[in-house]
């Protein structure tokens, strides 16, 4: 069943209806995005609804050396990042990191590739803690950002 409704420049428009559980007359809506040109299309596996993070924040550098070999160090300062972060591996071995504990070879770690292994979180991750690094030599080089 199709309902006419006026709107406020009563331009007659057509308002999909259908009868629910009670009988009642409902509307029926179609959930749509709609892309860059305008267009609209329906929302479903192959099409899914967009996400944007309304609460991003400018990215702030935590970007350094390992400051001691065999022992982990936490990075920017500490701070949790609100909205996620990403570090790549600068050195030319391995790198730990970790954001539910102190990071270690293994474990609950998970493992940068030596010579640019990258870990990057979603747009809106907040880590469970402080976000922990682990390399077995002085000095590795790394870059991370946080937001």
């Amino acid at each position: 069943m199709t309902l006419f409704v006026k709107d406020a420049n009563t331009t007659v428009q057509s308002l999909a209806t259908e009868v629910d559980g009670n009988g009642n007359l409902v509307p029926v809506h179609a959930p749509a995005a709609t892309n860059a040109q305008g267009v609209s299309s329906a929302i479903g596996p192959q099409n899914p609804m967009p996400v944007i993070n309304a609460a991003g924040a400018v990215a702030s550098d935590g970007s350094g050396t390992l400051a001691t070999g065999g022992s982990a160090q936490t990075l920017f300062g500490g701070i949790v990042p609100a909205n996620g972060f990403v570090v790549q591996n600068h050195s030319s071995a391995a790198l730990w990191i970790s954001d539910v504990g102190v990071a270690a070879a293994g474990g609950a770690s998970i493992q940068l590739a030596a010579n640019g292994g990258v870990f990057a979180t979603p747009s809106g991750y907040k880590p469970a803690g402080a976000v922990s690094l682990y390399g077995a030599t002085t000095g590795q080089l790394f870059a991370a950002r946080r937001w």
